[in-house]
């Protein structure tokens, strides 16, 4: 083989990134079969549970089944107007979730189905496109169709930590203006009003334009149904505890209301040509065969449905979390959006509007002890049943009614004024965002809420990355940062940095600038590399370098005169990844350093994980460890006190860069010192733990400093320094 080959091949050897691709490689070949039969299975999660099922626990589900479905029928009704689709379509979105649910689902609380949000998110869409000539429920339902397309990609390719990216306080901005949009569009039907625009400015604009129209009965009907629900709401709360039918009466009260004024509407209007109000004119329907929804249309939506599967996975995944902390298990978020991907793209074959789990049905759930998802085969039962036999019944449901429904249900839902003046005293840009969130989304539109508090957040972390910290330790810090570090005076002619977060393109250049100018600013330039520069020999930019720097020495006020630098120490510790312009940042600021202090200048590194060191490495540094450093000034005797100083200072000259080699001593003890001038590393090993400790120009009453933590004692001369009880959390690295 030609030289030329064997450096091939020895390169190909010695590359970490070949050998982390083969190791992997051949980790994923092995394991791909049992992987896949498990993810296979995770797809079914009842196949898990279901031969674990206990009799006792039926009895229990078919109870929170039923309640759900006595609960689900009135929301699915008033969701759908909403969505501005007919009611039927809302209960044909609503048997096919629970259905779904049981199989795949990861929650035994959670209750999917029609939402207030997808039903304002539904809407938005149908308003932009009912003009171009396409009925509302195929809107409906090829938005529905694309949704699950979406989220079945992301919950198959467990993608779903993308989603992280929309924050708490994002939401919260989101789901309260969505919530008064919902109410906001509700009280003009409450008042009888009709002709109403979308949109929240045109909506109070018309409402209180068409007020003086209001309709007196329709008014009474709406107001009476808010009473009635708010009346069963507050009893549950304060006696459904202790009385079982009270808090039955509570959990059915929408169902109740809409049987009364259902009844009360066929009584009034079933022999008049022209109701005395609106009613919702559902009409008698049954399970149609499914329809490919148009592939046209799938297209011009698509994009417009990002926003809707954000929100809809947003929410659902929050509250089968919340509920999985509540009860002690922990679901599976890829497998929760694998659900909603398969029941909302099946669902868009039926001119359904989008599904995802429902906080109000899910508390209801739980609290009906529900003991498996096994319930929603009970709930979606109800629901085909209702949609066989009780559609031509619905056709007389008041409109007001349903708006009652509507607003107590989205009332509860809005976001306390609290939280958010808690994200006020707790982060300013939090607040900034949930603001921006919350008057985009009311005042413009959700897709344009979201997208503009996500692209703020995502500003912020961007520039909080790109001027991260380095933190200085001096003499007054060092304890604080340090606390296991002995007490004492920071030499001069030592610089330590702390960094504060991974060294990465977007901040390198500016840490480095930070690292470099806090240099100059109090330490000095090594003067024997020689005189002072000659005006004509200076380059255009050094002058001006110069005077910055006076003028920043100025700023700073410093109480010393600067001295030449001698060591620069870098605290890694926070750095969990570094990238090829943060190693390339710092090279140029190790040359620069040099270039500054001279070359006996010693740059070190504390805290380095494996993966950093070997970043390090791989870009070729040269990284040794303290202890293996060690100046060859003769026999091991000679560190027992038996040096000779002048020897010692003429190695410290003319030695250059030390010699590296293994040293393997016995415990030193107590080290005695003298204070002299003189360049002597010595290295040390006490007991396990190894310590690079040096001495440099020792001047009463003296310091040195010990490598681990550039910690720094202050000791007289000829004192005793014992380190028999220091102890080390990671050795310091020299790069030479």
């Amino acid at each position: 083989m030609t030289r030329f080959g064997r450096s091939i091949s020895s390169e190909l050897s010695t590359d970490e990134t070949l050998r982390r691709a083969k190791t992997l490689t051949g980790s994923a070949a092995k394991a791909l079969p049992s992987a896949t039969a498990k993810y296979l299975v995770d797809k079914v999660p009842i196949v898990r549970w279901l031969p674990t099922y206990s009799p006792k626990w039926l009895l229990n589900d078919v109870i929170a089944g039923i309640t759900i479905g006595v609960l689900l029928i009135p929301q699915a009704l008033a969701y759908a107007k909403i969505a501005t689709i007919s009611g039927e379509f809302g209960l044909m979105s609503s048997w096919l979730p629970p259905l779904l649910y049981a199989v795949m689902g990861t929650s035994k609380d959670l209750s999917s189905g029609p939402t207030s949000i997808m039903g304002l998110l539904t809407a938005e869409i149908i308003a932009d496109f009912i003009q171009e000539g396409y009925k509302a429920q195929t809107i409906a339902g090829v938005v529905t169709f694309v949704v699950g397309i979406y989220s079945l990609l992301v919950g198959l390719l467990k993608l779903g930590f993308v989603l992280d990216f929309i924050s708490i306080p994002v939401l919260s901005g989101f789901v309260s203006a969505a919530g008064i949009t919902i109410m906001l569009g509700q009280i003009p039907a409450l008042f009888g009003e009709t002709g109403v625009r979308s949109g929240t400015s045109n909506i109070l604009y018309d409402f209180f334009t068409k007020l003086p129209q209001t309709k007196w009965l329709t008014l009474v009907i709406g107001l009476s149904g808010i009473l009635l629900v708010t009346l069963m709401q507050m009893a549950g709360k304060r006696w459904g505890k202790q009385y079982r039918a009270i808090w039955v009466i509570s959990i059915c009260r929408n169902a109740i209301v809409l049987v009364i004024f259902t009844s009360l509407s066929f009584g009034l209007n079933k022999d008049l040509k022209k109701p005395l109000f609106d009613v919702s004119n559902i009409s008698k329907t049954s399970i149609k065969p499914p329809v490919l929804p148009s592939m046209t249309l799938v297209q011009k939506v698509s994009s417009r449905c990002l926003t809707v599967f954000i929100a809809m996975a947003l929410e659902h995944l929050a509250i089968a979390k919340s509920f999985g902390r509540r009860h002690g298990y922990i679901i599976d978020e890829s497998q929760e959006l694998v659900f909603l991907g398969v029941s909302n793209l099946f669902n868009g074959f039926f001119f359904t509007m989008p599904t995802g789990g429902a906080f109000s049905r899910t508390a209801v759930n739980s609290e009906s002890g529900v003991k498996s998802p096994l319930g929603g085969i009970v709930t979606a039962g109800f629901v085909i049943l209702s949609i066989y036999f009780l559609t031509g019944a619905l056709f007389w449901i008041p409109k007001a009614t349903l708006s009652a429904i509507i607003l107590t249900a989205v009332w509860q839902i809005l976001i306390p004024v609290s939280t958010f003046y808690r994200y006020w005293r707790t982060s300013l840009p939090d607040f900034a965002a949930s603001m921006i969130s919350f008057w985009v989304t009311l005042f413009v539109s959700v897709e344009m809420g979201i997208a503009f508090a996500v692209s703020f957040s995502i500003l912020h972390l961007l520039l909080r990355t790109a001027f991260a910290r380095l933190t200085t330790v001096t003499p007054t810090t060092i304890g604080s940062m340090y606390p296991s570090a002995p007490k004492g005076t920071l030499p001069s002619d030592t610089q330590i940095f702390r960094f504060t977060q991974s060294m990465t393109f977007p901040n390198a250049a500016r840490t480095k600038t930070a690292l470099l100018t806090h240099v100059k600013i109090y330490s000095s330039g090594n003067e024997s590399l020689g005189q002072e520069k000659d005006k004509s020999d200076m380059l255009w930019s050094e002058a001006g370098q110069n005077k910055q720097t006076e003028k920043l020495r100025s700023r700073a006020k410093l109480a010393y005169q600067p001295v030449p630098l001698r060591y620069v120490i870098l605290d890694l510790e926070n750095v969990d990844y570094i990238d090829t312009t943060g190693l390339e940042a710092l090279q140029e600021a190790k040359k620069e350093l040099q270039a500054f202090a001279g070359n006996d200048l010693e740059l070190r590194f504390v805290g380095l994980n494996d993966l950093v060191r070997t970043r390090f490495e791989m870009s070729g540094w040269r990284l040794v460890d303290a202890e293996d450093i060690v100046e060859d000034m003769g026999s091991d005797k000679k560190l027992m006190g038996e040096v000779s100083y002048e020897d010692a200072d003429q190695r410290g000259k003319n030695a250059g860069t030390p010699k590296l080699r293994p040293k393997m001593s016995e415990d030193v003890g107590t080290l005695e010192v003298e204070a002299r001038q003189s360049y002597i590393p010595y290295n040390l090993l006490q007991g396990n733990a190894r310590s690079a400790l040096l001495f440099d120009q020792f001047q009463p009453p003296g310091h040195f400093i010990l490598g681990y933590f550039a910690s720094v004692w202050r000791i007289s001369p000829n004192s005793a320094i014992s380190l028999q009880n220091w102890s080390c959390r990671s050795g310091p690295l020299i790069c030479i």
